[in-house]
């Protein structure tokens, strides 16, 4: 089986800042046999602490962290590109860079087939289209069905700007290592703004760290001292997908894959972790299922995905919200007390659980995809690798 990606860039980018890979992702690339490279060179992540900027008191308690048995990594994107490049590689992809993909063709009838610049046309059976948020061929994608439905990113007026501060430069100061009071290593922090940048980019790494600093100046001792030892920042602006009417074509054989489907806002950690959780039910159903045509087994894809990845995505938008300071009217939420924490492991996740609550937590982060594929109506037959 011949497999290609066709990348416009000439090379692996070696920009980008740090990406989680949350447990329900890692148990996959384990899988894969990616785990003890990956293991090498992450970072295991520590819980969030989200603070009053006037008071610097925590304004949501800190949730468990070791909720299941595999990791919850932190890693440099570059890094990560390199692992994910090589390991294809080996098994057989071939990476074509510098290639563009004008345009595409799946009519029924006829297989796929992509048309790149300079008029070469490749044909295949199944397209999968990662070419992101701002995806030039998710409009054809959904062609026949786009009148009526959104399908263009939708851009808040949020923007996130992080910054990076050693643990022995937070140690020498005697206010920002308060923060280390609560927990052995701090790293890094978001800075949150209702406001318009002016930038037409959704993310950089060369953020206004002087500007950052002036509109928060006066806030808490604490966290003022991080945004004065932070030398430079990084600023994203908070956009997410619409939920779509379909992740793929009429005939089922072209997919968007990923951040051209379904970008979420980033105040979930957990846009890649999806992605990979994406890839991996796809991999399952496209092993198990070898007498299905790829329009079938796609179809079964998106129907098993499609409504945990709108769930998290609103549970993304959610989060962003509150990190701002907004107050959710829609419902009050149940307080939890510790002992609920405490026996996570016995809870049973619940998606429509309040966001808020363990059961919700465990079913984002402790997630099985391969047991979740064979529990789908109409797979019960598929066997747990």
């Amino acid at each position: 089986m011949s497999r290609k990606v066709f990348e416009r860039r000439e090379n692996l980018s070696p920009k980008g800042s740090g990406l989680l890979i949350r447990p329900g992702a890692s148990r996959i690339l384990q899988s894969w046999g990616l785990g003890d490279a990956i293991e090498q060179v992450a970072d295991n992540c520590l819980p969030d602490s989200i603070r009053d900027l006037k008071t610097g008191k925590d304004k949501i308690r800190t949730l468990p962290a070791s909720l299941t048995k595999f990791p919850d990594w932190g890693i440099h994107r570059p890094i990560l590109q390199d692992i994910l490049y090589q390991h294809a590689v080996q098994a057989g992809a071939e990476i074509i860079f510098g290639s563009f993909v004008e345009d595409f063709s799946d009519n029924p009838g006829e297989s796929p087939s992509l048309q790149f610049q300079g008029g070469k046309t490749i044909g295949g059976d199944l397209i999968l289209i990662a070419d992101g948020i701002q995806s030039r061929l998710r409009t054809k994608v959904l062609f026949d069905v786009s009148v009526g439905w959104s399908v263009d990113p939708q851009v808040s007026d949020s923007v996130f700007y992080g910054v990076t501060v050693p643990q022995k430069e937070l140690q020498s100061d005697t206010d920002a290592a308060l923060l280390l009071q609560q927990f052995d290593h701090v790293s890094g922090g978001l800075f949150g703004l209702k406001h318009d940048d002016g930038q037409t980019s959704m993310w950089s790494e060369d953020g206004d760290i002087v500007f950052v600093r002036q509109h928060f100046e006066g806030i808490c001792p604490p966290l003022s001292a991080v945004l004065s030892l932070a030398t430079k920042c990084d600023r994203w602006k908070i956009a997410q997908m619409p939920n779509l009417p379909r992740w793929t074509s009429r005939t089922g054989r072209t997919i968007l894959m990923g951040d051209s489907a379904h970008a979420m806002e980033p105040n979930a950690a957990q846009g890649l972790s999806q992605i990979i959780e994406d890839i991996g039910a796809l991999q399952i159903l496209l092993l198990s299922l070898p007498y299905l045509d790829v329009s079938v087994i796609s179809r079964f894809w998106e129907n098993i995905r499609k409504p945990r990845v709108e769930r998290i995505k609103s549970f993304a938008a959610w989060n962003t919200r509150r990190f701002l300071g907004h107050k959710d009217h829609a419902g009050s939420h149940q307080k939890y007390a510790d002992t609920d924490w405490e026996s996570i492991k016995d809870i049973e996740p619940d998606a429509a659980a309040d966001f808020t609550s363990p059961a919700f937590f465990k079913w984002v982060h402790d997630y099985d995809v391969v047991e979740q594929v064979s529990l789908s109506p109409g797979l019960e037959c598929i066997p747990c690798p």
